[in-house]
């Protein structure tokens, strides 16, 4: 027989200790991914449940909808689709909506990305405190500012146009019934000081101005989050609702989310038809999201911690 040393054998304890420990570990951080998946996957099906319900009673017929208990349509009535955009003047509402989506992208951009480049490359005085006071807004809803603003376009005869919802962005406004003018500034201004600022330096020597570095050199590095700030003010110009209902009291100009609300009557409402258009509202949005997902979270990291 062979006999063992005490330290060898203490050695081959340890070593088989360790692994047994990295096994449970190894069982404890399966456990928590099931776990975790699971919970993710019971959230998500609550949340996907509206849609589905959406989908499938826009391929219903308008009685069958609120049978109890629900079924799948035997014969989907794909029909709906082209009945409700002839139920009301879609085509129109759309119009308006991409007009109002599309200037209120690029006039977010445009006031955005002139103000973070002030607030982050320039070096004035009071810098930093306009800044916070400009941060500041972000806190206030926008039924602070409805009435007077309200008001304001009255005056100026700008209700029942197009022009309180086009307009603003440009202006930057900070406190919008949509993505906020004063977010955008945070995100371009964080982004902005994030770069190397070697480079502006080197432009300014070589005799280059403000609107030179804007354009080619700050430009080129900012794409990214260019893209994130207009997928930000999309989404919310395309879906928002309080400021059209507001600002907006002619049927030529209203917006499709305001347009959804003919499909119901005081003594009739076709929910088929509704769910098909709201199907067709939603649709652009969702094709959005799934195009530019991973904008979504680097507009997170843009925000960053720097001072």
């Amino acid at each position: 027989m062979i006999a063992v040393d005490a330290p060898e054998t203490e050695q081959l304890e340890r070593v088989e200790e360790a692994q047994r420990r990295r096994a449970k570990r190894r069982r404890r951080s399966a456990v928590g991914l099931v776990g975790t998946h699971g919970t993710l996957i019971v959230i998500s099906a609550l949340f996907l449940l509206p849609i589905a319900w959406m989908l499938i009673s826009s391929v219903k017929s308008n009685s069958a909808i609120f049978v109890f208990p629900p079924t799948l349509p035997t014969h989907p009535q794909f029909g709906n689709y082209g009945k409700a955009v002839k139920y009301i003047p879609f085509a129109r509402y759309l119009l308006n909506t991409v007009i109002v989506s599309v200037a209120s992208v690029v006039g977010t951009l445009a006031s955005g990305i002139l103000a973070g480049y002030a607030f982050s490359i320039m070096r004035w005085r009071g810098r930093d405190v306009t800044f916070y006071v400009v941060l500041a807004t972000i806190m206030l809803p926008f039924p602070v500012v409805m009435i007077p603003l309200y008001y304001i376009f009255t005056r100026i005869h700008w209700i029942g146009t197009l022009l309180p919802l086009i307009v603003p962005p440009f202006a930057g406004q900070f406190i919008t019934p949509y993505f906020s003018s004063a977010l955008a500034i945070f995100l371009f201004r964080q982004f902005f000081r994030s770069l190397p600022f070697d480079l502006v330096d080197a432009a300014r020597v070589d005799g280059a101005g403000h609107w030179r570095i804007l354009r080619s050199v700050i430009w080129p590095l900012s794409r990214g989050v260019i893209l994130t700030v207009g997928i930000f003010t999309f989404l919310s110009s395309w879906t928002a609702f309080i400021g059209p209902l507001i600002f907006l009291d002619k049927q030529s100009t209203f917006t499709l989310s305001l347009g959804l609300q003919q499909y119901q009557s005081i003594h009739f409402t076709a929910f088929n038809y509704l769910m098909a258009a709201s199907t067709l509202f939603c649709l652009p949005v969702v094709v959005l999201f799934f195009v530019a997902q991973r904008y979504f979270m680097k507009g997170i990291s843009f925000s960053g911690l720097k001072g």
